[in-house]
């Protein structure tokens, strides 16, 4: 027969864990403690791990998941249009200068959409985007090495070589008017010098009748995810019946992925070793949070074991009084696991500095992490250790028996009498619960105390 009493148990739990003040406050600060763990680990690995990634887009150009190579203006349209691809930008590269001032470091001119802008990390901190005619951007550091003062209405005189897909051909001087720029960053692996669609479309007009092949448009991507990105683009390349290992076939789309991606690299070469020790840390950690719980709720449940006996006298079965204690620790999690998460969280944003220092990274590409998988994966993992550290407390109370109980209570008090031996005690307990009235006696007084 099924009985409804879950609101029974329920207000069980709550009383008996009312009673228990002392012992609440000490099992929240263990799980806060463990939570704690988890936050600053997981904010200090994935922080770590961004400003790494950081790192490597400055050195790659960009941080695009990857780039479809010399599509065109249909096959661009196509691949954009894929479930797969959550957002595109195009960049027609028109011209290289690498002579000159810019022998140290080449310029490359090219145009590129908004998207593609932002990615490359070439977005106008002063003033806008190229929109038509011999408008141009570029870095603070090109400029100087014009001889340009970084102004916006300035005349900014390039000199570059126009370049198809298969040569450089002949070289272009033009003057163009200044409408942005921004900070240059040293890591960055050329000068980029954006112009407007308009002027790349006159040069390359200019550069197909000098019979010239047209310019090469690649079309930068970010996937679904970043992980499996090589596997991505290719099922993309897959579905619109395109090829991607051919440089002849003009149904071949040639896909190229950021290196600069943790995932990527790990595909290509998986550290067996970083995994086992990954995984050997959060072992240690959820074992060093079971062992302060665990042993918490199991002192807990030996000094309340008369209370699961009459509980047992009255009908509780086992697998009541271990759903008491999993309520128990669910309703210190409430408080214990927000607190551990809001502390993990601030230490582990203060070490990442510390730690950054102590590696080879510069110190100005730090990244904080606000990946939700820091407070998902705390919130997961101190969940398990919390419901791992009673559950064999859980079955120590449901194995407890009435007689059991009484017998052990029995002992604890002797032992607490026999210090003053002749002394009336004013304990009335333990009763002979297998008597029928007092039987009803202990009904009488769960239902008085959980009331």
């Amino acid at each position: 027969m099924n009985v409804k009493n879950r609101k029974c148990i329920r207000k069980l739990s709550l009383k008996s864990l009312y009673a228990n003040r002392r012992r609440n406050l000490i099992a929240i600060f263990a799980i806060a403690l463990t939570t704690l763990l988890f936050t600053s680990m997981f904010t200090i690995v994935l922080s770590l791990n961004a400003s790494y990634e950081t790192y490597q887009f400055r050195q790659v150009g960009g941080y695009a998941h990857g780039t479809f190579k010399d599509v065109s203006p249909e096959q661009a349209e196509r691949i954009a249009a894929h479930p797969k691809v959550k957002s595109a930008g195009a960049r027609k590269v028109i011209g290289i200068t690498a002579d000159g001032v810019f022998s140290k470091t080449p310029a490359e001119i090219s145009y590129m959409d908004a998207n593609c802008t932002k990615w490359s990390y070439a977005t106008p901190t002063t003033g806008r985007m190229p929109e038509s005619g011999k408008e141009v951007t570029m870095d603070t550091a090109a400029l100087q090495l014009l001889g340009v003062t970084p102004e916006l209405g300035a005349e900014v005189t390039v000199s570059y070589s126009i370049t198809d897909k298969d040569q450089t051909a002949f070289t272009v001087t033009d003057t163009f008017t200044l409408v942005g720029y921004w900070d240059y960053d040293e890591l960055m692996p050329v000068h980029y010098i954006n112009i407007s669609r308009d002027y790349a479309d006159d040069i390359e007009a200019q550069a197909v009748k000098t019979g010239l092949q047209p310019f090469r448009t690649d079309l930068n991507v970010m996937m679904a995810s970043s992980t499996n990105i090589q596997g991505q683009m290719e099922q993309v390349d897959t579905d619109l019946g395109y090829t991607w290992d051919s440089y002849t076939d003009p149904n071949s789309v040639r896909i190229g992925v950021n290196w600069g991606y943790t995932s990527s690299q790990l595909e290509s070469h998986l550290d067996p070793e970083l995994v086992i020790a990954i995984a050997a840390f959060l072992l240690l950690v959820i074992f060093t949070g079971y062992l302060i719980i665990y042993n918490i709720f199991q002192i807990s449940v030996a000094g309340d074991i008369r209370f699961y006996g009459l509980l047992k006298t009255i009908g509780t079965t086992p697998r009541q009084l271990k759903r008491i204690i999993r309520q128990q620790a669910l309703l210190l999690c409430l408080i214990g696991i927000p607190a551990g998460l809001l502390l993990g969280y601030g230490i582990g944003a203060v070490l990442v500095p510390v730690v950054l220092r102590s590696t080879q990274l510069d110190a100005g590409i730090t990244t904080i992490s606000t990946s939700p998988v820091i407070f998902v994966g705390s919130v997961l993992f101190a969940l398990l250790t919390v419901l791992l550290s009673c559950s064999k407390p859980g079955k120590m109370a449901a194995r407890v028996s009435p007689v059991e109980a009484t017998k052990y209570t029995d002992a604890m008090q002797t032992k607490k009498n026999s210090a003053a031996p002749g002394e009336r005690s004013s304990i009335r307990w333990p009763l002979p619960i297998w008597d029928e009235t007092k039987k009803r006696r202990c009904w009488w007084w769960c239902l008085w105390h959980c009331r």
